[in-house]
């Protein structure tokens, strides 16, 4: 259950083009990121997902035209096998969201830990109800992560399949 809040996704697919080929197709499919746009200069795709590829690994994100600090990054590995090809695929966090929410989720649980000890211990209700603020920025900060992850990564799951031109498999290591 706790598995399906976490702002990460491992998957397998399968698809029956070969590496190379399947590598060949993906480049087509994909644009490489441009550098910021500011105001009116925007920057726009004509792909869906940018990213780059280095054979056999690839790291992709959803072209998009707002803002989202919790789009997935998708990361996945491509290899061969009998049938075509199989690809490992993480999706996760940006490195540098990841750091910044841990710090500042620990900041505030911790004082919700305090709060929580005043409210116990030291008849905290008297404080008012301005005593819940840091139960609802915990609360409102872990449901900005879940909620702007996940839906991103549902729509992800959903292009991969044709993106990949492959079709998702069951991930014996996601058990």
């Amino acid at each position: 259950m706790i598995k399906k809040l976490l702002p990460f996704e491992e998957l397998a697919y399968h698809s029956t083009l070969k590496k190379e080929a399947l590598l060949v197709h993906l480049q087509n499919e994909i644009e490489a990121e441009k550098s910021f746009g500011f105001g009116t200069q925007r920057i726009s795709y004509s792909k869906p997902y940018i990213g780059k590829i280095s054979n056999p690994t690839f790291e992709l994100k959803r072209a998009i035209s707002y803002r989202n600090s919790f789009l997935p990054i998708i990361k996945g590995e491509i290899k061969d096998d009998i049938s075509g090809s199989k690809i490992d695929v993480k999706m996760g966090l940006p490195d540098f969201v990841k750091i910044f929410m841990c710090i500042w989720l620990g900041i505030v649980f911790l004082a919700s830990l305090g709060t929580l000890y005043t409210l116990l211990y030291n008849n905290g209700l008297k404080e008012g109800p301005f005593i819940f603020i840091p139960f609802v920025m915990l609360f409102a900060g872990v449901a900005m992560v879940v909620l702007g992850f996940k839906t991103e990564s549902k729509k992800s799951i959903n292009d991969l399949e044709q993106l990949l031109q492959a079709k998702r498999i069951q991930n014996n290591s996601s058990h």
